[in-house]
């Protein structure tokens, strides 16, 4: 692949995107279906609390999100078919160009398009895809419950709000509708292809030269400022990261799943800080899961059970997911992710140092000496319990 202008054709191709708010698009009149004949959804039909809703039953699930049904269409939304296993766009037509879905034209056969027309619902019982106004395919995800997760819902609407929503490196996907009905709160983002991790395991697909530029971004997007299987639509790696540091949000599940990709082939959990709180105060006491039963690698911090940092509990998750399944062998690159997952949390590298030592390797190296396949990831396992 030749690129004449390498970070910014790469940086506008290899989007990742993290999930936000209304505002950020002009959008299209959603036309109104009409309101006769369409009976409205029976709140004791459905689930009361977002953990419920989170681990439903297939059946449960056919059943919570069908009973939401006339509310989508009355605004336009169409839900996907549910299957064993995942979600179907049986309509051959795809959705119409929206600047967050792309295809790779030069690849053959195209992953992306290949994909285009399904949705996995195996961890996402939060999540639905649908068409929206028959033009774009969206996910939408019960957001809030009973007044749980409106801090979720906040954070996402502070991050797309103006003049935050116009910067380059705030990859928060934005939220196309929101629907209210009762104590339920549901929003709408654009539906995007693959995570981070699927992709750096399309090892004959994505040299290390494209894989850079994902994690480049996703670094940015931490020292400053989520998808359908995250609490928070991220897109874009370290300038991810740094962007949501810099507002003094915490992520706290920072994993390449977390992290969605526009071109190629749930659970965290959000703190924020307050702008003129002290540093030494910025740290937490617990964790948002049971470790037991959390099914991520594990930082040396929270083992301790004593207060952490969350920032630095961030670019650990980050850089031992790196570490285990972005492996280049190439010496210099594999040594990037060493400093953000070191055990003692003090001497941890940030966002903004990682994004800098990663700008800098990519300023200097020739784009041809990238052009190389991934390697498998480490022969590690995927998940770790506590020991």
């Amino acid at each position: 692949m030749i690129y004449d202008n390498r970070y910014t054709s790469l940086l506008a191709l290899c989007a990742l995107t993290l999930a936000v708010s209304a505002g950020s698009l002009l959008l299209p009149s959603v036309k109104q279906s009409s309101k006769k004949d369409l009976k409205l959804p029976r709140r004791e039909k459905l689930p009361k609390h977002l953990e419920i809703w989170k681990f439903l039953s297939l059946e449960d699930y056919i059943e919570a999100w069908g009973e939401l049904r006339p509310l989508f269409e009355r605004n336009g939304f169409q839900l996907w078919k549910t299957t064993t296993f995942q979600q179907v766009w049986n309509n051959d037509l795809p959705p119409q160009g929206d600047n967050f879905l792309y295809l790779t034209s030069h690849d053959k056969p195209n992953k992306s398009l290949v994909r285009w027309n399904t949705f996995s619902v195996l961890t996402a019982c939060l999540h639905h895809a649908a068409r929206m106004n028959g033009v774009r395919d969206v996910v939408l995800r019960v957001v809030s419950i009973s007044g749980e997760g409106q801090t979720h819902l906040r954070i996402l609407k502070r991050l797309v709000s103006p003049p935050d929503h116009m910067l380059s490196s705030n990859h928060i996907l934005p939220i196309l509708h929101e629907f209210s009905f009762e104590d339920i709160v549901i929003i709408a983002v654009p539906k995007l292809i693959f995570d981070l991790r699927e992709v750096l395991h399309y090892t004959h697909s994505n040299s290390v030269e494209d894989a850079l530029y994902m994690v480049l971004q996703a670094l940015e997007a931490s020292s400053r400022s989520f998808y359908p299987r995250s609490d928070m639509y991220l897109p874009i790696t370290l300038q991810t990261t740094a962007y949501i540091h810099d507002k003094l949000i915490a992520h706290r599940d920072l994993y390449l799943p977390n992290f969605m990709v526009e071109w190629m082939p749930e659970s965290l959990s959000k703190l924020d800080f307050l702008e003129d709180s002290l540093e030494s105060d910025r740290v937490c006491t617990s964790f948002h899961r049971d470790l037991d039963q959390f099914g991520r690698y594990i930082a040396p911090e929270l083992r301790t059970k004593e207060p952490y940092c969350p920032f630095k509990l961030d670019m650990w998750q980050l850089g031992e997911d790196l570490r285990v399944n972005f492996v280049t062998g190439m010496e210099e690159v594999d040594r990037l992710w060493l400093p953000l997952c070191v055990p003692d949390p003090q001497e941890r590298l940030m966002a903004g140092g990682a994004l800098k030592a990663l700008d800098d390797y990519l300023r200097k190296t020739p784009s041809i000496d990238l052009h190389r396949p991934i390697l498998d990831p480490l022969n590690e396992p995927m998940y770790e319990g506590i020991l």
